[in-house]
């Protein structure tokens, strides 16, 4: 199963798709919004630690309690960071690995039941059309209209009895 294949399969985005244009402006808004909540916080700790002697920004605050607390916390930060992404990359690898081993290899139907309709069919239709060989090579092919009536019931009583 290629990628294109899985995305269509387990992946429906309205985003992406033709329309739904208040769920784009809506998903955009709040994207745009995150970010700006993420932004603030990280210029306000930028300015105030480490461009605390450069005149040009804006400082958020100046308080030398400020700046041992997030040169204190760096570390955590850069712990929590290395520890956060080999989660994320051991987890990429592992849903990669299922997907393409375990997803894409899974039967969705019973092959014995298949194989059965597989069976009758193909001897409902050498019966009412003769044998495979005819079938696929013939170019032009009349049927009689009590076949095409007697073929319409027939499958009917097939689609509710034996396809169960």
């Amino acid at each position: 199963m290629e990628k294109k294949d899985v995305m269509k399969q387990y992946v429906t985005d309205k985003y992406f798709s033709k329309g739904h244009w208040w769920t784009k402006l809506w998903q955009t808004l709040v994207a745009i919004i995150t970010w700006i909540c993420v932004a603030v916080p990280v210029y306000w700790t930028i300015s105030s630690t480490l461009l605390a002697n450069n005149p040009q920004f804006i400082h958020a605050w100046k308080y030398e309690e400020g700046k041992t607390l997030f040169y204190f916390f760096d570390r955590f930060f850069i712990i929590a960071f290395i520890l956060i992404a080999i989660v994320v990359i051991v987890s990429t690898i592992h849903n990669n690995h299922r997907v393409k081993q375990h997803i894409s290899k899974e039967r969705q139907y019973n092959e014995d039941q298949l194989d059965i309709r597989k069976r009758q069919l193909n001897n409902f239709y050498t019966q009412r059309f003769g044998q495979a060989t005819f079938r696929q090579h013939v170019k032009h092919y009349t049927v009689d209209p009590n076949k095409i009536s007697m073929l319409m019931k027939s499958t009917d009583c097939m689609r509710t009895s034996q396809w169960k």
